[in-house]
């Protein structure tokens, strides 16, 4: 792996975290502005488009995958990280956010950067150094005092008292972890074989939409629930549909190019990017503490150890 490779990488995930950011803080708007899941359903179908479109303009080969050794079983693997990401994930995210509020549900779900770090040693054989280590540890401790503040009672950052936090919302975002870093692992299995992210993510995206219709047939609450985030005059659940499918499309390419504990690390600091533009852009949830900022700072020292 080249050094602009890599640095690409780098780029594509802090896209990615500026997307997710967004999006995450737009969920915690959606379930405030009216009905709907807050955008969950139809961001798999924007994710489909817009990375359909990214690929048929950009595509350099990977059009012809007919006869292609391990082409096959690339997008098996694609299949079933968008089975374990943009299925199974999201929703536990979306369930996260709507449970915990935008910065909570960011902070809980940073336990992809210790899934992915692990993952990436046992699976794709990536090298663990003493500054990686590091910054991880860093990272640990940032999300921790995070937590511990808000679980104290005393976090100034977190959403308005008016609204009851559910505590099952913190097993949602840990659950929701586990199953990125996971699809994170299946990405970089196929994309070693079909080198191409708008067609992984494509294919991930129409995986995830053939869960949504099964479940739809065998399901009436899930059919219900389809029906009422698809027709929900619900803005905000369509910028949070938008901004995942953004998300997706940079983190298909982050992975791509670079490692995946790096991509985990850097994607740790969606939490202090959702803290700022919920509390400072968007006005959703409380203007942080002394706390809150020292925590963003050692995350930030911890991400940059991880990418030196």
């Amino acid at each position: 792996m080249t050094l602009l490779a890599a640095r690409l990488g780098e780029l594509f995930s802090i896209l990615s975290v500026l997307a997710f950011a967004f999006g995450g803080v737009a969920i915690a708007k959606a379930r405030k502005s009216g009905p709907g899941d807050g955008g969950a359903i139809l961001s798999v179908g924007f994710t489909a488009l817009l990375s359909a479109v990214l690929w048929l303009s950009m595509a350099r080969g990977s059009e012809n995958l007919v006869g292609r050794p391990g082409a096959l079983a690339g997008l098996a693997w694609f299949a079933l990280s968008g089975l374990l990401a943009t299925a199974l994930a999201r929703s536990l995210y979306f369930l996260s956010v709507r449970d915990l509020g935008a910065i909570r549900g960011a902070a809980v779900k940073r336990a992809i950067p210790f899934f992915s770090v692990l993952f990436g040693v046992v699976f794709l054989g990536e090298i663990l150094t003493s500054a990686k280590l590091g910054g991880l540890l860093l990272i640990a401790i940032s999300v921790a005092a995070l937590v511990a503040v808000d679980l104290a009672g005393s976090g100034k950052f977190s959403a308005p008292a008016a609204d009851k936090i559910e505590p099952l919302g913190y097993v949602w975002g840990t659950a929701s972890g586990l199953c990125y870093a996971s699809a994170y692992v299946a990405r970089k299995f196929g994309l070693n074989l079909v080198p191409d992210g708008a067609l992984g993510t494509f294919v991930g995206a129409m995986a995830a939409m053939s869960y949504y219709m099964l479940a739809a047939l065998v399901s009436r609450h899930r059919r219900r629930t389809i029906v009422t985030a698809l027709i929900a005059r619900n803005v905000w659940s369509l910028v949070a549909a938008v901004c995942f499918a953004a998300g997706q499309i940079a983190n298909f390419y982050a992975i791509q190019y670079t490692a995946i504990s790096t991509v985990g690390a850097i994607q740790s600091l969606e939490v202090f990017v959702s803290m700022l533009i919920a509390a400072f852009l968007l006005r959703t949830e409380r203007a942080p503490n002394l706390i809150t900022i020292a925590a963003a700072l050692v995350a930030t020292a911890g991400v940059l150890l991880v990418v030196a």
